[in-house]
């Protein structure tokens, strides 16, 4: 009928892309069995045709050298992993298996849910107060809670879209942080009022940051080119560009999409001209569309596309005339896109050690790139002390501070190789580990 005309209509007009994660590995046993297990119906392999013009090939073959500065093992290592909808359905799908789980049990203990969402907010204070030792998380939502929204705009609806979260109830027993910028001081949008001595803690640990900037393009029509996702090995700004319409559950359209994502060090440059820091007031500098769509995404776009058109680019001898008319371009800037290698963490006093960093408005980046496949520990760890030190089973996966029941999570502060897996991990041990303290504190 002429609702299913449209429906299809519109499915062919649209334009769809991964602006963040492109794609994830499941190396280690504990994560391998997760993806193949609980995240099996959210999860695809994601099988195409791969390049990196080192290797000049599509198979496993290049060489370890080249494989230091493939993004995430792409092409060499595969298998490669994406959510079955765009990677943004991974944990959507996965929140909705949750909910309806916990749901389900609350109907036959009639009880409430134990879960709740709030979706478009962002923590902005944490309050523990020292007579119950419950913590109360504020949040703001709407225009305030987003990095695009100018400071002037976010401080007038700042007061307006606060909100307490979990109103009613007495409090949080513990907090686990996954935003590496929630310890970041109150001038930084992500400021989450995290206690100025676990905040420490963080930034230590995290040593310095891998910047990227990612461009969204798309073409009018098919391009011809002869790779659903390659890693440019040895161009200045472009790193890695992968076919949105070559992922599972994203294919169609009449307009052939493609992200493209920066070398950290195109990124520092970009940083170090337009920080995201007023160098006079100190106020947070959004990353506005203006700056996104006439800076990082018309380089990111030139820069592809002179790679695919010239014969010093990825194609070399083959490459192509020219390309299609671009209907559409958007980029973001990820200013805390990875935690730089453990190795590189390593500093002597307040003077970094890796030659590849720099302290741009007070904060280090570090564009240094080595193996980002497989994904393995890199180096060691410790147990959880009242101090708070690290945890995961011994393995550095996560932060937390005992005392205060107070963690943090992510691959910022893992001990494995950056990534969404060790992300992931560092999750699963700090649940775990939270899991064993609450049931030994009720026994």
């Amino acid at each position: 009928d002429d609702d299913d005309d449209d429906d299809e209509e519109d499915r062919e007009e649209m334009m769809r892309f991964d602006h963040g994660c492109q794609f994830f590995r499941a190396d280690t046993p504990q994560f391998s069995e997760i993806v193949t297990g609980e995240w099996k119906p959210y999860v695809r392999e994601w099988k195409g045709c791969f390049y990196c013009k080192s290797s000049n090939t599509t198979s496993s073959s290049s060489s370890s050298s080249s494989s230091e500065r493939e993004f995430f093992g792409m092409p060499s290592t595969p298998p490669f992993y994406v959510g079955v909808d765009g990677m943004q359905s991974l944990t959507k799908n996965i929140l909705d298996h949750v909910d309806k789980h916990l749901s389900s049990k609350s109907e036959s203990a009639s009880s409430s849910p134990s879960l709740r969402v709030f979706t478009g907010t962002r923590v902005s204070n944490l309050e523990r107060d020292p007579s119950s030792q419950k913590w109360k998380l504020h949040g703001t939502s709407g225009t305030a809670a987003y990095h695009d929204t100018s400071e002037k705009v976010a401080r007038q609806k700042q007061q307006q879209q606060q909100q307490l979260l979990g109103e009613g109830e007495s409090g949080y027993d513990a907090v686990i942080l996954t935003d590496v910028s929630s310890s970041f001081g109150k001038w930084h949008r992500a400021s989450a009022g995290v206690p100025e001595h676990f905040a420490k803690r963080v930034r230590e640990r995290v040593g310095a940051r891998v910047p990227l900037f990612s461009a969204m393009v798309a073409f009018e029509g098919g391009t011809g080119i002869p790779f659903d996702a390659a890693s440019f090995d040895d161009d200045p700004v472009v790193w890695f560009a992968a076919r949105s319409n070559s992922k599972p559950g994203m294919e169609g359209g009449k307009r052939e999409c493609w992200t493209i994502v920066s070398t950290p060090e195109y990124a520092m440059a970009k940083i170090e001209e337009t920080p995201m820091q007023d160098p006079k007031t100190n106020e947070f500098i959004p990353q506005s569309d203006d700056y996104l769509t006439s800076v990082p995404g018309p380089d990111l776009r030139n820069a592809f596309e002179r790679s695919i058109t010239n014969v010093d680019g990825i194609l070399g001898e083959n490459a192509l005339v020219s390309l299609p008319e671009i209907v559409h371009v958007d980029a973001q800037r990820w200013g805390s896109a990875l935690p730089c290698h453990r190795h590189l963490r390593r500093d002597d006093g307040d003077s970094p050690t890796a030659a590849t960093r720099r302290i741009i408005s007070g904060v280090a980046y570090d564009g240094g790139r080595f193996s980002l496949a497989p994904t393995k520990e890199e180096g060691g760890g410790g147990r959880a002390d009242d101090d708070g030190g690290c945890g995961g089973g011994g393995n550095g996966s996560f932060l937390v501070d005992d005392g205060m029941m107070l963690l943090q999570a992510g691959d910022m502060v893992s001990n494995h190789t950056p990534g969404l897996e060790s992300a992931a991990l560092s999750g699963y041990y700090a649940a775990g580990y939270l899991h064993e303290k609450l049931c030994a504190c009720t026994s």
